[in-house]
């Protein structure tokens, strides 16, 4: 009997922290930073971001985060990929890089090589 409970309990306590992480999104930022903001919707992806080595793709690649930390008045921690701009001017240049979308491209592996190997073709964003 002890154990079915202690089963039970591990189930629940499971099932709380996997609906908490599906509903949170986890934010690292510059220095010892972690900010946590509510998702939109329930979804597994980009529970916990890390912010210190973003680029302005990175921005696009992640434009759920991105929006929410705009909305929740928290666009200050990323403030470092747009010099100079702060407050309603850094919102917009983060929205607008959303909007452009990233910039590079993915690697393509597509051609096989005589020994049955797959060549790698790096493709260069400004060719």
């Amino acid at each position: 009997m002890k154990a079915t409970f202690r089963f039970i309990v591990l189930i629940l306590l499971l099932a709380g922290w996997s609906l908490a992480a599906l509903s949170l999104h986890v934010v690292r930022a510059d220095g010892p930073r972690v900010i946590v903001l509510p998702k939109q919707s329930l979804d597994w992806r980009d529970i916990y971001v890390d912010t210190r080595n973003w680029t302005l793709d990175d921005v696009a690649s992640h434009p759920a985060v991105v929006n929410r930390l705009i909305q929740n008045g928290k666009a200050d921690v990323l403030q470092r990929l747009v010099p100079g701009a702060t407050g309603d001017a850094l919102a917009a240049q983060l929205k607008d890089a959303i909007d452009r979308g990233p910039q590079t491209k993915p690697v393509q592996a597509t051609q096989p090589s005589d020994r049955g190997h797959t060549k790698v073709q790096v493709s260069n964003a400004n060719s």
